[in-house]
């Protein structure tokens, strides 16, 4: 199965995401997440395509209301309809969000820039933060340093 063709997914009942609402979530996805930072926007990282059909497997539950949501923004949907869904629909905003988010950290063209590895676990102990440091299980974090976006909404002179 290819990352554009239809997925069924067992929820409730067999939910199918048809190519318009992958259209659909592909804009509100770039909406979201805009490019910047030297990242890709949600749209070029594939949300809509292989990588819904891997967040879908891991969470069915989320797709009814993510078609919710993509049904209630129409096709032309700007960010302030989108943030209209968290107060008239807050299950379908949070599936939406969810979905985009979760998609996104899962694209190797966003975990890569960011030296994410998110396939590798270590388990810490979180009181034993002087055996973290010396098994040099920051080190990467330390490395790398400070990487964030500042929100567009940050009062002036924030994050530089």
């Amino acid at each position: 199965m290819t990352g554009q063709d239809p997925i069924r997914i067992e929820a409730r009942a067999e939910v199918e995401i048809t190519a318009d609402a992958r259209d659909r979530l592909a804009r509100v996805a770039d909406l979201l997440i805009p490019a910047g930072a030297g990242l890709p926007s949600a749209r070029a990282a594939g949300v809509h395509k292989g990588l819904l059909d891997q967040v879908a497997r891991a969470r069915p539950d989320l797709v009814p209301p993510l078609l919710d949501a993509l049904a209630a923004l129409g096709d032309a949907p700007g960010l302030a309809l989108v943030e209209g869904l968290a107060t008239t629909a807050p299950d379908a905003y949070a599936a939406l969000t969810l979905v985009v988010a979760g998609g996104y950290v899962m694209s190797p063209q966003v975990t890569e820039p960011l030296r994410y590895t998110p396939n590798e676990t270590e388990i810490v102990d979180p009181r034993d933060t002087l055996n973290a440091v010396a098994e040099g299980l920051l080190d990467q974090v330390r490395a790398r340093g400070p990487i964030y976006r500042v929100p567009p909404d940050a009062p002036p002179g924030h994050g530089s």
